[in-house]
């Protein structure tokens, strides 16, 4: 921006990652793509969703895809005519495995599951139960954990459904919030007072319907998931600015002044923060003090991702799944491992391996921030045995996300009832990305969308 110190625009976009590169495309098809300016702090749009290649490997930063269920998601890869470098993953990805005492053990859909080692048969019969449980009245804030308690029992919440947790949020399933990081369960509850009287009414209409996993199939690019940020700045076509920090909004007539790092200005009748929320809160604080407030209190998770590569032969596993989850019970430090190169077999050289596990999360912050050397000792000494490995990694590639996912606590409705609140005091100012209403790639497609559907 040193050329310009002072630019005015109908609508500025702040933050390249996927959330602000989706609404400045659809801003883009409203008013025009001229008058849509992205600003990005970093020097590389995408924020986490970003890939690098190493001798023949592809290395996803953080997402390593999304589920093709969320036809906006494809209707805009389609409207920058990427359709043609999707890639689904291979049918590897139905098989799903949970650690249980140094054992993986596959998850697998009823009937099968009355017979997994999985649960005790005392934990099997009250998980059977589920649909004499009834439905629980009030709206008081209810955690993951408890709901699932009160409603598969304590065991089955701890050995299957704390490890989703882990895996999708990097959280403490006793300290998220059940009604925003799962709103669909909720509603099953809801909407018909059982989870199994919920199945089966979808399988009427849906029979792939299951009670495992999401709906959807794994789905990246086959350059993988980094490609479609690049995609997306390609298709605005010079309207993002990279280095370019948004350090204060203010307001300027009908619209807002943004002060960018150098002290370049944007003037812009419409804002779209698409920051992660403690870099909203810093760039709010003169504007609006409790609205800031707000934003900084949404928690982080910090998570660290180690991708390794292995010669085949040296790896006994099959590897014939999408990987495994560990339940907080097991009293490890990696999270889960995913099979990178059984889901996508491109990502990996011919005759190679590749894997990708996560360390810290919101329970074990101290997790994600050991050094490169003591990761590889955890790894060494909680993932390679599981897998029938005995030698060391021949590549090796760490990505730290420091803060990294965001947490929806309990209290989380109350913090996205104040920041609607803000964007009630101030029109055409709004707040979209994974902080708010969803982590995955497809939710912060849907908040690109609703902010850009709020300006002016």
């Amino acid at each position: 921006m040193s050329e310009t110190h002072h630019e005015e625009v109908r609508v500025a976009v702040l933050g390249a990652g996927v959330t602000g590169l989706c609404a400045a495309h659809h801003a883009a098809l409203r008013f025009g793509k001229d008058a849509v300016l992205v600003c990005e702090a970093a020097e590389t749009a995408g924020g986490a969703t970003r890939t690098e290649s190493m001798d023949g490997f592809t290395l996803d930063w953080g997402p390593n895809g999304f589920l093709n269920r969320e036809p906006r998601t494809l209707e805009w890869i389609q409207g920058m005519g990427q359709s043609d470098r999707l890639h689904a993953a291979n049918e590897a990805a139905a098989h799903r495995f949970i650690l249980k005492n140094n054992a993986l053990v596959e998850v697998v859909p009823p009937p099968g599951f009355l017979m997994t080692s999985l649960l005790s048969v005392r934990g099997r019969l009250r998980l059977m139960c589920e649909p004499l449980i009834p439905a629980r009245r009030g709206d008081a804030p209810e955690s993951i954990y408890d709901f699932a308690a009160r409603r598969i029992g304590r065991e089955a919440a701890e050995t299957m459904v704390a490890p989703m947790v882990t895996g999708i949020f990097g959280g403490d399933a006793k300290a998220l919030s059940l009604a925003h990081c799962f709103p669909r369960m909720a509603a099953m509850e809801r909407d018909y007072g059982s989870l199994t009287r919920a199945l089966l009414a979808k399988r009427r209409t849906n029979k792939a319907a299951s009670p495992i996993g999401p709906s959807g199939v794994l789905t990246t690019f086959r350059e993988g998931i980094g490609f479609l940020p690049q995609a997306a700045c390609a298709h605005l076509a010079g309207r993002v600015r990279l280095g370019a920090r948004a350090e204060r909004i203010e307001r300027r007539g009908a619209g807002y002044r943004v002060t960018l790092g150098g002290g370049a200005m944007v003037d812009a009748c419409g804002v779209i923060v698409a920051m992660p929320a403690y870099a909203a809160a810093d760039a709010v604080g003169a504007l609006d003090a409790d609205l800031a407030g707000s934003l900084k209190r949404i928690a982080y998770a910090d998570i660290s991702v180690v991708c390794t590569g292995y010669r085949r032969e040296k790896v006994g596993h099959a590897l014939d799944g999408f990987g495994f989850l560990v339940p907080p019970r097991e009293r490890k430090r990696v999270l889960g491992c995913l099979w990178t190169s059984s889901l996508f077999p491109g990502q990996a050289p011919e005759g190679c391996v590749l894997l990708r596990s996560m360390f810290g999360g919101y329970a074990d912050r101290p997790g994600a921030h050991l050094s490169d050397r003591e990761l590889l000792d955890c790894l060494a000494g909680e993932v390679h045995p599981l897998l029938g490995i005995d030698s060391p990694p021949e590549w090796v590639r760490v990505f730290r996300h420091a803060p990294g996912i965001p947490q929806y606590l309990l209290r989380h409705g109350e913090l996205l009832a104040a920041i609607d609140a803000g964007e009630a005091r101030h029109p055409g100012l709004t707040f979209a990305g994974n902080a708010y209403r969803g982590v995955g790639l497809n939710d912060c497609v849907l908040s690109a969308i609703r902010a850009v559907d709020r300006l002016p």
